[in-house]
């Protein structure tokens, strides 16, 4: 449904502090994409198509959660080659979606002559993503190593970050001291799935701008998928970057392989719970994807739903808030630790950050 028209399109970030301590760090969710205002009374064969032309950040899993969506409402088997061509699109698009985050949306002069030495490298990650439904294995897998390497990305879990990573953990190490760990991180897992699928058939507005599950705070990402590898010595924010570098590797790894990976979690997840209604569950780059469909006899589109990773990632009660609410502003630039640290939970829309001084009582 559609969300409140006052709300913007970034997410509010309001921090207000008193000498180095947060005293409050609030988080204000964005306007969501209307889906069903996009797609009503559409053929929902038109579906995948029209969703993928909306999102320009993960267009690859937006299409896949739309065709296994529509798929599932319509009763249909998915074939093991559409599978792994579903595979491959969304390895590829995990390593050049990090490689984007990475070079475009971390602090920074943007004109940086180091940050702009890299764009080539991001413009062959981008191509070989976008024409990874068509080509060839081997030809990806290559170019999305080179392209990773260019950037500065390690391919060996035993190797450190060159050229624009070294940089950017130059940069995360730096606030080790302020950003702790929190105890009892909680990820959103496979389990979870047919309770958000609930949630979600219930029509809950509410639900698609601020999920939850009771008695839970989640996150999903590239840190739920590698927390048991990360360091916990360098603080939360090399911690993320390192989480990020560990899926790019995997996913070059998976690409390079022609079977499925030990331990390799489900991409895609699709489900019914009636005729004419489908939900499904992709996991793209910044984390878990649901969308939802409904669709009338006549094959048309009536309801469509879609939930993004920002939405449990920035939730206003989330784990962004939370480690925001748990840092100390000691720093000489608080405004770009706050960016960087949003940076690293990689919300798939700007932040729009506020920062406000308090005095004692």
């Amino acid at each position: 449904m559609s969300a409140s028209p006052v709300m913007s399109t970034s997410i509010g970030v309001e921090v207000t502090r008193i000498e180095e301590t947060v005293k409050e760090a609030k988080v204000t969710p964005r306007r969501q994409v209307d889906a069903t205002r996009i797609l009503y009374r559409k053929a929902a064969s038109d579906a995948p198509s029209l969703i993928g032309s909306v999102f320009t950040l993960c267009a690859a899993s937006q299409r896949i959660a739309s065709e296994a969506a529509v798929a599932a409402a319509q009763s249909r088997s998915t074939p093991d080659a559409l599978r792994w061509r579903w595979r491959r699109m969304l390895y590829a698009e995990r390593i050049a979606e990090h490689l984007r985050a990475s070079l475009l949306d971390w602090p920074g002069e943007k004109s940086d002559p180091r940050r702009v030495a890299h764009l080539p490298g991001l413009r062959k990650a981008l191509e070989a993503a976008r024409a990874a439904g068509e080509g060839n294995d081997n030809s990806l897998h290559a170019a999305l190593k080179e392209a990773a390497s260019e950037v500065g990305a390690p391919l060996e879990a035993n190797e450190n970050p060159t050229a624009w990573f070294a940089e950017l953990w130059r940069d995360a190490l730096q606030y080790a001291q302020i950003a702790p760990w929190l105890s009892g991180v909680d990820f959103l897992a496979i389990d979870d799935v047919e309770s958000v699928h609930r949630a979600l058939c219930e029509r809950n507005a509410d639900f698609l701008a601020r999920p939850h599950l009771p008695g839970r705070v989640v996150q999903t990402g590239p840190f739920a998928r590698h927390f048991t590898y990360l360091r916990r010595n360098v603080g939360l924010l090399a911690a993320r970057l390192q989480a990020r570098l560990h899926d790019i590797a995997q996913a070059l790894d998976a690409l390079a392989s022609r079977e499925l990976l030990a331990g390799e979690g489900d991409l895609v997840v699709a489900r019914s719970s009636r005729p004419g209604e489908g939900f499904a569950m992709v996991d793209s780059p910044r984390g878990f994807l649901f969308h939802r469909v409904e669709i009338d006899a006549s094959g048309d589109v009536t309801t469509y739903d879609i939930l993004a990773p920002t939405e449990w990632n920035f939730h206003p009660a989330g784990p962004f808030a939370q480690a925001l609410a748990a840092t100390k502003l000691d720093v000489a630039e608080p405004r770009r630790f706050v960016a960087t640290l949003a940076a690293l939970f990689d919300p798939c829309a700007s932040c729009d950050i506020r920062l406000h001084e308090a005095q004692h009582a």
